[in-house]
């Protein structure tokens, strides 16, 4: 006699419920920035394909992310007939890699939900002159 347990249907059902076939793969593109301020901190934009809801898709990629080490928090600009949308991902570029945080959205339901863009900037204090 084969069990499920309630939540591993549960997150079955959400991930099959966001809709479609999974989307082709495709190669993300990666921009990298930096930037004068006043706090030292690196964020990064996601342009991530095939969110279709926000109680599954979206809480799932920001679930996934924010279990990353170094991950400090994960936003999602969500509009439900949006091609893309975009997370924003603020962590510690000396404890994790911007191809990592791609790594796991792209693993996420076998790549169901494909990262098209990682645009990273760094942020840092104005180097004092001499």
């Amino acid at each position: 006699m084969r069990t499920f347990s309630l939540s591993a249907l549960l997150a079955a059902t959400l991930l099959s419920s966001c809709g479609g076939p999974k989307p082709p793969a495709v190669d993300t593109v990666y921009e990298e920035f930096h930037k004068e301020g006043t706090v030292d901190k690196t964020v990064a934009e996601m342009s991530v394909e095939g969110m279709m809801c926000e109680v599954g898709c979206v809480a799932k990629v920001r679930k996934e992310l924010l279990e990353v080490p170094g991950v400090a928090s994960a936003t999602i600009d969500f509009e439900k007939d949006r091609k893309l949308n975009v997370a924003v991902v603020e962590y510690d570029a000396d404890v994790v890699d911007a191809e990592v945080l791609v790594a796991k959205v792209t693993a996420i339901g076998d790549g169901m939900y494909p990262v098209h863009r990682m645009a990273v900037t760094h942020h840092g204090e104005a180097a004092m002159a001499p």
